[in-house]
């Protein structure tokens, strides 16, 4: 009887310290999830503030180049050009329309025949019609590629870009005879047409 009173007796010990050590587990595991729970919501709120401050900074520079770009003839001129040359080419296409002419040998013009005017008239709206889809299919492949490759990278370099063609674009214009718009939107585009050759040879390889 005393052996079995003892074998009882080690048992209830062994099953208290068993009980004892999963208590302790149970409260180490909720102060790790505990611990858990307040590191995610430290780096949560490191991340919030990180982005605020981003966002503040971004803001500041974009602010900063608008300014820029406000103090620059150069730009400002070129940007006008950009509006007003697509406006002038469809005014002359517009009164093209109205009466095909060409001009002569001593530049004044002459008007077609009616007949011919409205051949000319059909085939003129025809093509453009044809490039206008050509072109919309042609831009919205172009966009669905740079879609694929356009990342941070490519913004900053966007931005870094505008801000070297903006801060020197006095020294570009004597250097170069071209639109700085038309410069800015070269630039960026070949860089990504890059890209994506580059994309495109990793991928066959």
């Amino acid at each position: 009887m005393e052996a079995v009173e003892q074998a009882q007796q080690k048992q209830e010990e062994a099953e208290k310290k068993v009980r004892t050590i999963q208590c302790q587990y149970n409260k180490l595991q909720e102060n790790a999830e505990t611990m858990k729970e307040k590191a995610d919501q430290k780096i949560k709120s490191l991340k919030q503030e990180m982005k605020e401050k981003t966002s503040f900074w971004q803001m500041a520079y974009i602010i900063f180049l608008v300014f820029e770009m406000i103090k620059s003839t150069v730009v400002q001129n070129d940007l006008i050009a950009c509006i007003k040359v697509p406006v002038r080419v469809w005014c002359r296409y517009v009164e093209w329309v109205i009466r095909p002419s060409e001009l002569n040998i001593w530049g004044e013009k002459e008007y077609f025949s009616t007949e011919w005017s409205w051949c000319l008239r059909v085939m003129a709206i025809i093509i453009i019609v044809g490039a206008v889809i050509a072109g919309e299919m042609f831009v919205l492949k172009k966009i669905e590629q740079y879609r694929r490759v356009w990342d941070k990278y490519s913004i900053r370099f966007m931005v870094v870009s505008l801000e070297m063609i903006i801060v020197s674009s006095d020294v570009l214009r004597r250097c170069m005879p071209i639109n700085l718009v038309v410069l800015f939107g070269i630039i960026n585009i070949a860089v990504i047409e890059i890209r994506i050759y580059y994309r495109r040879a990793n991928e066959i390889y």
